[in-house]
Order: C-alpha cells, then structure tokens, then sequence
C-alpha cells in the first residue's frame, strides 16, 4: 500500500467517521475501486479509527482532565464501560459475518439507506433535556445496543447512536459528545481483538505496511477533528438530518450499479 493511498483513506475516514454517513461504508466502497487492496482482515480500517479516536480525545481533553477529578466523571466513566460492554453483546456475535460484507457493496448499498432513513428521523426528535448529569445506566445501555448494530459496513456508528439518543431524550449536543466518546473504548477493543486475530499477519507485515497505517492514523486523526465540530453544531442547529440527502442517494447508487454487474 502506497503512503498516498493511506491518506486518502485517512482523510476519508476523518470526513466521514463522526458525519452520520457510514465511514466503514465508504472505505470498504473505496478499496473496492482500489487496484490490488488488500489488508489483514481490517487490520488498516481499525488503525484509521484508531486515528479518529485521538480525535475524540483531544477534543475533550479539558474535559476529560476535569472528569477525571470528580466523582460525576468517575460515574461517566463507568457508563461508557457500560455502553462498550453493550456493544460487544450485539458485535461480537456477527464479527465474521460483517467483516465478510465489507466485500458486498449490495449489503453495503442497503446499509446506506437504512442509515440515511433513520438519520433523516432526527428530524422529528427533539431529543430532552439529559446532559452529563442526568444520563443514566439505562441510557448507556440502550444506545450501546444501538453502536453494536453499527458494525456492518454502511450503517452508521454516529447515526444510529444519536439518533438513538434522541429518541432516548438525551440533550442534543450531549447525544453527540456521547456518541463520540462511546466510540473510543469500543475502537480501541476492536483493535486490540483485531491484531490477535491477525497476529500472524501482524508479524509479517513490512515496516512499509505499518508506515502506512501510521500515515492514514494521523490523516484520520486530523481531518477527523474538524468533522467533529461540524457534526456537534449541525447537530446543535439541528440540521443534521439533511445527511440523509447524502445517504440514501449514495445507497440506491450502489444498489443499482451492483445489479447492472452482476
């Protein structure tokens, strides 16, 4: 794999990880145009997210310092542990079955337009009035429920669980940085499951390979943080159901031309 091709899929990771677009979807449709691609697994998709989960972090730095002295963050904590234990029940499971359908742009195509129908629900949800303070366990449980059917490429991670979120009567700005933040535990047990299963290839990946993949990281990472803020004020503005214009598009597109191919 070539250094540019890692930052192109980088920065398409970045620019659609936290918009409600599917970012697993558009790299699985990518390395499908792409000559050649291969990867262990999804060894290279994993480091990308692991790029834009430093993207999370260093975007609440401040207040991840200050969550960490006080007994709210504490609390946070163990709902975010919560959450990732939830999305496990629902991921762990179809592991297999949704890596095979990162090669199935049929899957793929119907993935999209569920995401965009139900991003384009939060129209009509108002979300509540829950923030930090008022989240409970419940809460955490539900929309990682919502996190672990997003494992399949085209549905998106960031769309159903704010949409999930709303409809659970979370703050709209808090559903966001919850999402966000749900996403970071849960990435990094992917990656640390990720390079077991492929530890041979692990083992046998060139220093080239692994450049590679620090490469797409640090595009991820840094075009990720800037879609963060568009996501959280679209969200604020509550025009982020106008994604779904993008979505189902994007799906019927796939969907057509996988039917004229085949």
């Amino acid at each position: 794999m070539s250094l540019g091709i890692a930052v192109v899929l980088g920065v398409l990771q970045g620019l659609t990880e936290f918009l409600p677009v599917s970012s697993s979807g558009h790299l699985a449709l990518a390395q499908l145009l792409i000559p050649g691609f291969t990867q262990p697994g999804v060894l290279f998709d994993v480091t990308l997210h692991v790029g834009t989960a430093g993207a999370v972090v260093w975007y609440e730095r401040r207040e991840i310092v200050r969550w960490l002295s006080t007994a709210d963050g504490i609390r946070l904590a163990g709902l975010l542990a919560l959450g990732t234990i939830a999305t496990g029940v629902v991921a762990f499971p179809v592991k297999n079955i949704a890596e095979s359908a990162f090669a199935r742009p049929l899957w793929i195509g119907v993935a999209l337009v569920l995401t965009g129908a139900v991003v384009g629900l939060t129209r009509w949800l108002p979300g509540g009035t829950r923030d930090e303070y008022g989240i409970t366990w419940r809460h955490a449980v539900v929309v990682g429920l919502a996190q672990g059917m997003a494992v399949f490429p085209g549905l998106s991670r960031s769309g159903m669980t704010i949409a999930t979120s709303l409809v659970a009567g979370l703050d709209r700005a808090w559903a966001a940085r919850f999402s966000f933040l749900l996403g970071v535990p849960a990435i990094l047990g992917v990656a640390v499951l990720e390079l077991f299963d492929e530890r041979r290839a692990v083992l046998e990946a060139g220093a080239s390979y692994w450049t590679a993949c620090i490469v797409g990281a640090v595009a991820a990472g840094v075009t990720g943080y800037f879609a963060l803020k568009i996501v959280i004020a679209t969200l604020s503005s509550e025009v982020f159901h106008r994604f779904a214009w993008y979505c189902v598009p994007l799906g019927v597109l796939v969907l057509v031309l996988t039917w004229s191919v085949s």
